[in-house]
């Protein structure tokens, strides 16, 4: 009798357990966006023309891996950073954004 019921119970919890991994990845890649966009603020606050560059890198990701930045500046030099989820979750559409800014510095005296 229980391995009748482990057997109609243990798929269920399978499913869980990946929808469970599969969330903590998205947070994970979140968490990455957020301090990729941090670090791209600040790079580009002290006029660094690298930005994307340094974006990646602090995002974990590759060059080309479908990281997508954009930067507006002006008083506040603001950094819009997104990519793709990776798993189960990015194959729905889901993709993490972040958005940072930072106070321009001054360019001369």
């Amino acid at each position: 009798m229980v391995t009748a019921e482990i057997a109609v119970a243990l798929p269920a919890v399978v499913l869980v357990l990946l929808l469970v991994l599969s969330a903590v990845s998205a947070g994970v890649t979140q968490l990455r966006v957020t301090d990729a966009a941090r670090v791209a603020a600040r790079q580009a606050a002290i006029g660094s023309d690298d930005v994307e560059g340094a974006a990646v890198r602090a995002g974990g990701g590759v060059a080309g891996g479908g990281v997508s930045v954009g930067v507006d500046r002006g008083e506040l030099t603001c950094v819009h950073v997104s990519r793709p989820v990776s798993g189960p979750l990015g194959g729905l559409g889901l993709t993490a954004r972040s958005t940072a800014c930072a106070y321009t510095e001054p360019s001369g005296p």
